[in-house]
């Protein structure tokens, strides 16, 4: 039986999950990679690692097809600032490919702006104010982003509780409304566990 925590990262690009333990086996996964496994590659590899190990392994592969094809159940799924990505038409989907790659017990770890905190900024804002541009920059940006990658989906604590425990697969462990990461202090951390 192996003895590790197996961890898939999904859209990982740099980030790596914010707490690892002693041992694991932990799947990067993202399209950005250029030397990086494909799934049956990354499958393989989890198989043969063994539980003395720290693993890291890179597949480049796209969420959703990685998600729908691969064999392995995760202990752990983390899901740093791509939430967002993830379109309201497709989101009840990807919850659910998400529960689909976890094992029970497991938590899902998420990192995403909060809406909240993004709306109260603007709300406050003032056009006359020294730091004007660079908060609408920040706003922007989290708001928006680029055309080619927009944020296309709303995150508050509400929205957490009432997406994630819809069709009842996952319950809402812990929410911190206010987390600061990759040196902004707009997000919201929060972990579901798979039921």
């Amino acid at each position: 039986m192996k003895n590790f925590e197996s961890i898939l990262n999904i859209a990982a690009g740099k980030f790596q999950p914010l707490e690892l333990p002693e041992n694991f086996f932990l799947l990067n996964l993202d399209t950005m990679y250029y030397q990086a496994n494909n799934p049956e590659q990354s499958e393989e590899n989890f198989f043969r690692t063994n539980t003395d190990e720290r693993t890291f392994a890179y597949c480049n592969a796209d969420a959703y097809e990685f998600m729908e094809r691969t064999k392995l159940k995760f202990d752990r799924v983390c899901i740093y600032r791509f939430l967002e990505h993830v379109p309201m038409d497709k989101l009840l989907y990807f919850i659910y490919l998400v529960s689909c790659v976890t094992k029970t017990g497991a938590l899902v770890d998420v990192i995403v702006p909060n809406y909240a905190v993004l709306a109260e900024m603007l709300l406050r804002e003032h056009t006359t104010h020294p730091n004007f541009e660079k908060q609408n920059i920040l706003l922007t940006t989290e708001l928006l982003n680029e055309p080619s990658c927009p944020h296309a989906s709303i995150w508050t604590v509400d929205r957490v509780k009432y997406f994630w425990e819809m069709e009842e697969r996952f319950k809402t462990n812990v929410i911190v409304p206010n987390f600061e990461y990759d040196g902004r202090d707009i997000y919201m951390r929060f972990k579901v566990k798979r039921l």
